[in-house]
């Protein structure tokens, strides 16, 4: 494997000139699938070693390398591309044919001005998604996840995103079946997950399918997008089990907002870089709760782990209208519906109106699934109705 670096990161590793492989042919497949550019850059006063495979502009992060990392640079990169395939859900045998096939990591000087101003355009979106940037290890989970679904252009003039054009290129590691086709690179471990409303009286809920590598942010987008919330409250996650220590999975967009948890009484977890496998491999159940002052709390299940070849979360089914933002909680939630099924009460119109931009829209299925499609970089409420 061909690691492409620019002058800066080849005098933080101090490898000296005569020890640089050749730098030329690499550009085209397959060999180009194998080589990587990397630069060491400054993200909000962080160091970081950002690389882009040759091939299919794909980016994996090595955050906040202490000096002694740079020694050992060659591991590092190894297990943060092995890291960051693992999380798309690329099959294991897959994962390690091309890393075989690749070889040992040899340094070289960047390849031409047109690589470099590619990496460059990586190391911007890396910039622009710095959120999902793990300060606590060097090897990143989750900002691969996002960058890799950039859109990218080619000197053809075809656009792609980088996730499906390494998929399909670690294609060439999988072999035929019986029609010719190329066998699935994917192997996603998919959650299958009943959301359910905790409400008295009221059977609301929601299923879906979600891969386990995605993290509680994600699923708290998930979760906006299914009951159609609007997104403008503050949320949690609290997982409670006898004899363990209670966990809270927190918001984390502002750090003061870590001030007043009680690390005492809870071990507080970023829902960004915590994974539904590190969770509900030990636990069954856990509460989301959305809207500090109406408290809604949603019992999270997990039903059943299926296998398969798409890395998606996928609406299943559900039952029952959310109740409207606002409306107060529990109780202000029956004496709204209370209002709402006597249409000669004196406040119904005035319910009614108010509810108009509160309630739940009436999406069909494709359209839920068609907003989870964005659920990996965010949840945005759109007033629209369809």
């Amino acid at each position: 494997m061909l690691i492409q670096c620019t002058r800066a990161l080849l005098n933080k590793m101090k490898i000296p000139q005569d020890e640089l492989a050749p730098q030329e042919g690499y550009e085209n497949f397959s060999k180009s699938l194998k080589a990587w550019h990397a630069n060491v850059v400054n993200i909000y006063r962080r160091k970081a070693v950002v690389l882009m495979n040759n091939e299919t502009r794909y980016t994996v992060v090595i955050y906040r390398p202490k000096p002694k990392d740079f020694a050992r640079m060659k591991e590092l990169i190894k297990d943060a591309i092995i890291t960051a395939l693992r999380m798309e859900g690329i099959r294991e045998d897959v994962i390690n044919r091309y890393m075989a096939d690749a070889g040992d990591i040899a340094f070289s000087k960047t390849a031409n001005r047109s690589m470099v101003a590619k990496m460059n355009k990586a190391v911007h979106e890396v910039e622009f998604m710095q959120e999902y940037l793990d300060e606590g290890t060097p090897i990143q989970r989750y900002i691969s996840i996002v960058t890799g679904r950039s859109i990218q252009n080619s000197p053809s003039g075809e656009w792609f995103h980088p996730i499906e054009k390494i998929i399909e290129s670690l294609g060439t590691y999988r072999g035929k079946n019986e029609n010719g086709d190329l066998e699935d690179v994917l192997d996603v471990e998919l959650y299958q997950l009943k959301i359910k409303i905790d409400i008295d009286g009221f059977d609301i809920w929601r299923r879906v399918l979600v891969p386990s590598t995605y993290s509680f942010r994600h699923l708290h987008n998930i979760i906006q997008a299914i009951f159609d919330w609007h997104n403008y409250h503050l949320h949690k996650f609290m997982i409670e089990k006898k004899g363990v220590k209670a966990k809270l999975i927190v918001m984390d967009d502002d750090p003061e907002t870590l001030e007043w948890l009680d690390f005492d009484a809870y071990d507080i977890l970023q829902e960004r870089f915590v994974s539904l496998k590190e969770i509900f491999s030990d636990n069954g159940e856990v509460t989301y709760r959305y809207d500090f002052g109406d408290s809604w709390d949603h019992t999270i299940t997990l039903e059943k782990i299926i296998k398969a070849n798409v890395f998606k979360a996928t609406y299943l089914e559900g039952r029952g209208e959310r109740p409207p933002e606002d409306v107060g909680g529990s109780w202000g939630y029956k004496e709204y519906m209370r209002i709402m099924a006597d249409d000669t009460d004196p406040e119904y119109e005035s319910m009614k109106a108010w509810s108009e931009s509160q309630r739940e829209r009436k999406l069909s299925p494709e359209k839920i699934n068609s907003q989870l499609e964005s659920c990996i970089s965010g949840y945005r409420y759109s007033p629209r109705y369809y």
